[in-house]
């Protein structure tokens, strides 16, 4: 799908694109693979490229992308379940929506419905609904088993929805957390035989998601938490208790829970066309993951100690590619002590190093931007020049002076992976490991008109200023994305060799079996991961067959899901090239998968 809302554009406001080692992406960042999945997204509507996304980020690699003006009767017909993004559906095309739901028994997800299509979804709008508000799931049942109890956090506006007869709430908006009751945030009008199902939200997931991760945008270039520069959290610091981030959910990944939600409601709306086969997010199926990245201001031996421990931790004989070996990335000053033949050898073993990129600790624009980055990547390539490309990005201070201009700058010098959303300060945590975003899933940002930049943020979840010596709360962060909670995720690391916290970090990995990564393996296996794809997926008799392709970059660690249960019975058997496929069985967010390695070929999973 072409669109204006796909293109990355570098910085406008200054003149210093002749150091940007920017190329543009061969496609659009929100066209899908193709698939069963039709999403139909309206050009002009902020935010609606998000839920590409969110499908990816769920594993649901099985979309095709569309424009709302390209919708056609037979692009409908050619798909099993349409994703509808929020805003404006001309007549023509929603009496096209409609015969297909009504004639073809398509299956549609509706982003704040209107007109004929609210009429489908058996919903009414009885006008505005409450703001930056929360969702109530239902957790009693399906598709909200599995999911957080308590009430969990959107951001955006949304609209009252009165339910017409034959029409059930999944979940409920509530204005405040303790809110005893409230309108439905998410509707579902289940099909029959003569047509299929439509949800309907309340509220735009896709922009949602963008807000809970990158903050309040009305709260750029504020200092709010008192303590220059300006940072990422000030996005989130609120005064008199009214923080952008509820505190008292900080434990939980909001954001993910919404999308495993949205994954859930997917697949149980599209069961009669066969069971809906996704991707883990993690390699070898792991919950969770250690992010280890440090900034090294220039510490004789730091990044060489760390680096040393995690080489000697290691199995013996282990695979960096295949995540078996503990690797880290660090980033530092060009005064570092390290050298830069022991810099080379370390990044041939595997790990990843950088230029520690600093705005001197002070708020930047849009040119003294673009020269912090010139001149430490300059210094740093001058002192380092064996060293690959740089892929990731932490800013010294965190300074962060707006809401997305540093992730539009880093993919203009290469790098794709960025770790400046750090939690903190301290007397704000307060100690409580959890999610300042929302999300231990990487994903790719937002600009402030809804336009996806190719940088994925990875926020620094554990920092050493509020988590050293304090192992109990790293353990309950892990406990709860390995235990029954189901909070997975990948949490980004930062140390600077001041005290002690990457030893502890080290031995809590180890002590769990938790893989830690440098930020560079992070990027290279989603890049791989969202380039693989499911294809021809069919159900014909309690056979679902689909193929799978999957980009050699995974290296063989991909894990495909697909759901024991089905309209036509259990899951019996999986085959690929006339041979049984070893799977084991995880429940994950109330739905029991069978789970198994992804190659590249042709599948075949009975069902009886």
């Amino acid at each position: 799908m072409a669109s204006v809302r796909d293109k990355e554009t570098t910085n406008e406001s200054t003149d210093l694109s002749t150091w940007s080692f920017f190329v543009p992406d061969k496609t659009p960042i929100s066209e899908g693979p193709g698939g069963s999945i039709l999403l139909i997204l309206d050009e002009d509507h902020e935010f609606s490229a998000n839920l590409s996304e969110v499908l990816r980020s769920e594993g649901l690699n099985t979309f095709e992308t569309i424009s709302i003006d390209d919708v056609s009767p037979a692009i409908l017909k050619s798909h099993e379940l349409a994703i509808l993004g929020a805003g404006t559906v001309a007549a023509e095309k929603e009496d096209m929506i409609a015969h297909w739901v009504e004639n073809e028994r398509g299956n549609l997800v509706a982003m704040s419905p209107t007109g004929r299509i609210a009429d489908l979804a058996g919903v009414t709008h009885l006008g505005p609904g409450p703001r930056d508000g929360y969702v109530q799931v239902d957790t009693a049942q399906a598709p909200g088993l599995g999911i957080v109890a308590e009430p969990i956090q959107f951001h955006g506006d949304s609209v009252i929805l009165g339910l017409e007869q034959g029409t059930r709430a999944i979940a409920w908006l509530r204005e405040t957390e303790n809110d005893p009751g409230g309108p439905p945030a998410i509707t579902l009008k289940s099909g029959n035989d003569d047509r299929g199902s439509v949800a309907a939200y309340s509220f735009n997931l896709a922009k949602s998601t963008a807000l809970t991760r990158q903050g309040n945008p009305d709260w750029v270039g504020q200092e709010r938490d008192g303590i220059a520069p300006i940072r990422s959290n000030d996005l989130f610091f609120g005064s008199k208790g009214k923080d952008y981030l509820d505190l008292s959910k900080a434990h939980i990944p909001q954001a993910d829970e919404q999308m495993r939600l949205f994954s859930n409601l997917i697949g149980y709306m599209n069961q009669d066309n066969g069971p809906m086969p996704k991707f883990w997010y993690f390699p070898k199926f792991a919950k969770a993951v250690l992010v280890m990245a440090s900034d090294d201001h220039g510490t004789p031996n730091g990044t060489a100690k760390t680096f040393e421990r995690l080489n000697e931790l290691s199995p013996e004989g282990c695979s960096v590619e295949h995540w078996e070996c503990f690797r880290a990335t660090s980033w530092l000053y060009s005064n570092s002590g390290l050298g830069s033949e022991a810099a080379k050898t370390y990044t041939d073993r595997g790990f990843d190093i950088g230029a520690h990129v600093t705005t001197g600790c002070t708020d930047w624009n849009a040119r003294s931007l673009m020269l912090a980055f010139s001149q430490s990547l300059g210094e740093f390539r001058t002192r380092y020049p064996e060293l690959p490309p740089q892929t990731g990005n932490r800013m010294h201070c965190i300074a962060w002076s707006d809401w997305s201009s540093q992730a539009t700058a880093e993919r203009s010098w290469g790098m794709r992976m960025d770790m400046n959303y750090y939690y903190w300060p301290g007397d704000w945590v307060r100690g409580r490991a959890g999610f300042m975003t929302g999300s231990g899933i990487p994903m790719r940002f937002s600009d402030p008109e809804g336009r996806l930049i190719n940088v994925y943020q990875q926020e620094t979840h554990l920092v050493d200023e509020v988590f050293a010596s304090n192992p109990r709360a790293v353990e309950r962060l892990l406990a709860r994305a390995t235990g029954p909670e189901g909070f997975y995720g990948a949490f980004g690391t930062h140390y600077d060799f001041s005290n002690e916290f990457d030893v502890e970090l080290m031995d809590i990995a180890i002590r769990n079996s938790i893989p830690m990564v440098s930020a560079k393996q992070l990027l290279e296996w989603v890049d791989a991961r969202n380039a693989s794809s499911f294809t021809n997926t069919d159900w014909n008799g309690g056979k679902l067959s689909f193929e799978l392709d999957v980009d050699p970059g995974t290296h063989g660690m991909l894990k495909t899901m697909i759901p024991t249960g089905s309209a036509d019975g259990s899951l019996t058997g999986i085959r690929s090239r006339g041979e049984d496929i070893d799977f084991m069985v995880e429940t994950v967010k109330g739905v029991e998968y069978a789970v198994f390695d992804a190659a590249s070929g042709s599948f075949e999973a009975t069902y009886k």
